[in-house]
């Protein structure tokens, strides 16, 4: 019997055996780079591992068909060598592939990718044939692309996170998260409220993490496949990947076959589908700064709540830039007065001096001529 991927390609039911011999050992995936941990395997699957990296509490979870390297350290391997944890604490969530994985962590808050650009933290809101819909701080809904999904990291419940859910009730925040999200939405036919309340904070994160979570997720569109969603963001603003040279945002219009047309002021960018990462709506970052305008008690728009600090940042800096150069320009005229009254102090003064020349000429013109007629009398 044949399985198939998320890819649509045939894979083998049962788990990868050249790498079952790895499982309870260390081991590094990737050589280097930022995908590179290193940790104990706890299990090999038809598509997917599970690496359980004990210095930062996490269960990582690699798409093998991404996964270009794993390494074994003998010598370390031969020593025993003592773990924080038990077996009983240490377990990962166990599916036979990667896409039934997904699907049980739906809820669960996550991350994607272990660095680069595309790695973002965020609820795993849900999986459907092609992509996946997470909740992220600053860029709202991310529609991440199965296909290039590197990594999936889960946060271990530690003390110091224990503590610190204790000091807010879940129930508490679930319970205004479902008030919250069960608010009546009108608009766009394609867009619709999340079902589910958000995932309560779960793991070792940031204390902006935990502010996050509590969040309703906001309006997205569903849709089946990505060629659907395509369809149903056509004329809407876009961000497509998360960063890189090849991150572009823009209004996205109808196009060809085979690329994903966006125009952005005067420019026309054609990306190919093959090479798109993630997709989200807006601006990014465009979400954050939204929710933090509507905890002020501003309604503004996502482009508003970006472009508004940029335009009175401008605005100010124009107005100082004016202010210097009106400065500058009255410091010059002022120079040029003091050099021109200098240029004339100094002609009046060559001036004052040649009358004087002339006066002493005149005078010795005049002692020679009183000399001149003192001779004459003298021979007269």
């Amino acid at each position: 019997m044949v399985a198939y991927d998320m890819h649509g390609a045939s894979m083998p039911l049962e788990a990868n055996r050249e790498l079952q011999s790895l499982i309870g050992k260390t081991v590094t995936v990737y050589r280097g780079g930022p995908e590179s941990k290193t940790g104990k395997l706890l299990d090999v699957q038809s598509d997917y591992l599970v690496l359980f990296v004990e210095s930062e509490a996490a269960m990582i979870y690699y798409a093998l068909h991404h996964v270009q390297s794993i390494s074994e350290n003998v010598k370390a391997n031969s020593v025993s060598s003592l773990s924080s944890y038990s077996d009983e604490t240490v377990m990962p969530v166990r599916a036979t592939s990667f896409y039934e994985l997904l699907n049980s962590l739906v809820n669960e808050h996550i991350q994607i990718n272990q660095g680069g650009p595309e790695s973002k933290r965020g609820t795993l809101l849900g999986v459907n044939d092609d992509h996946i819909i997470l909740f992220t701080k600053d860029d709202g809904i991310v529609f991440y692309l199965l296909r290039h999904l590197k990594s999936v990291r889960v946060q271990m419940k530690t003390e110091e996170n224990k503590a610190v859910d204790a000091k807010t009730p879940a129930a508490e925040l679930e319970a205004n998260a479902m008030e919250d999200a069960t608010t009546e939405v009108t608009g766009h036919n394609d867009m619709e409220a999340a079902s589910e309340a958000p995932h309560i904070p779960g793991g070792e994160e940031t204390h902006e993490d935990q502010e996050h979570d509590p969040l309703p997720p906001p309006v997205y569109v569903k849709a089946a496949n990505v060629t659907d969603l395509f369809e149903r963001l056509i004329n809407t603003w876009i961000a497509i990947n998360r960063g890189g040279p090849e991150a572009v945002e823009g209004i996205l219009v109808p196009g060809g076959s085979g690329y994903c047309t966006i125009v952005n002021h005067d420019e026309i960018i054609r990306v190919n589908y093959e090479h798109i990462k993630s997709i989200s709506c807006g601006p990014k970052g465009a979400f954050q700064a939204n929710t933090m305008n509507a905890g002020d008690g501003k309604e503004t728009g996502q482009a508003e709540a970006k472009q508004e600090p940029n335009q009175a940042e401008r605005e100010a800096k124009k107005a100082q830039k004016k202010e210097e150069e009106g400065v500058k320009a009255k410091q010059k005229e002022q120079g040029d007065k003091k050099k021109e009254e200098k240029e004339k102090e100094k002609e009046q003064g060559d001036k004052e001096k040649e009358e004087k020349e002339k006066e002493k000429e005149k005078e010795k013109e005049k002692k020679k001529e009183k000399e001149k007629k003192k001779e004459k009398k003298k021979k007269g």
